[in-house]
């Protein structure tokens, strides 16, 4: 009974690993591929990285506060040195006016070499939206969001992932805890 509730591709996984079809190493392989997050294998960990962080921006709002919250989970592992918020809004005022409110992968890269940084972190909020589920609580909100991570020497992506949460004490919360999420595999292996 409780077979026929469960999802085909997990039944077909539970058969596979019966049968001895998967190793240990494919099986988790298969979990990683699944995992919202990437990391790069030119994303050397077991190096310091001085990484500018670009203001996250949603529609209109900025949001302070995840920045701040990125550059604080960033600094624990001990891998990552910030560039000052002050500098990054400097150059985002001297080339382009106090900066747009959207900046792309290859605007990222131009930044960040003006920085003098070796990475640029865009945090792009996808969603903050509240849950009609839960009308008596005004303040409740879900978010979602991705982080990128890229290389000012190639252009290339060196981490992306995805993060999402949820609060009943406003978007802020949410918006804290979908950062920690699409953070939280790069500070683990970060500290490996």
């Amino acid at each position: 009974m409780i077979v026929r509730f469960l999802a085909p591709g997990a039944l077909f996984l539970m058969a596979a690993a019966a049968a001895g079809c998967f190793n240990s190493g494919t099986l988790q392989q298969m979990q990683e591929a699944n995992q919202p997050y990437s990391i790069s294998p030119d994303f050397e960990l077991d190096r310091k990285w001085r990484i500018a962080i670009l203001p996250p921006w949603f529609r209109d709002a900025e949001f302070p506060s995840l920045y701040d919250r990125a550059g604080l989970l960033l600094m624990k592992p001990g891998n990552f040195s910030l560039i000052d918020r002050s500098e990054v809004a400097r150059i985002l005022h001297e080339q382009w006016s106090g900066g747009p409110r959207f900046i792309d992968s290859h605007s990222a890269w131009k930044l960040g070499r003006h920085m003098n940084a070796e990475a640029v972190m865009t945090v792009r909020v996808v969603e903050i939206r509240h849950d009609d589920f839960f009308k008596a609580s005004p303040e409740q909100r879900d978010a979602r969001l991705f982080v990128k991570i890229i290389s000012t020497d190639t252009g290339a992506a060196l981490y992306y992932a995805e993060g999402s949460g949820s609060s009943f004490s406003g978007a802020d919360e949410a918006l804290s805890g979908a950062l920690t999420m699409a953070l939280d595999p790069l500070i683990r292996k970060a500290r490996e």
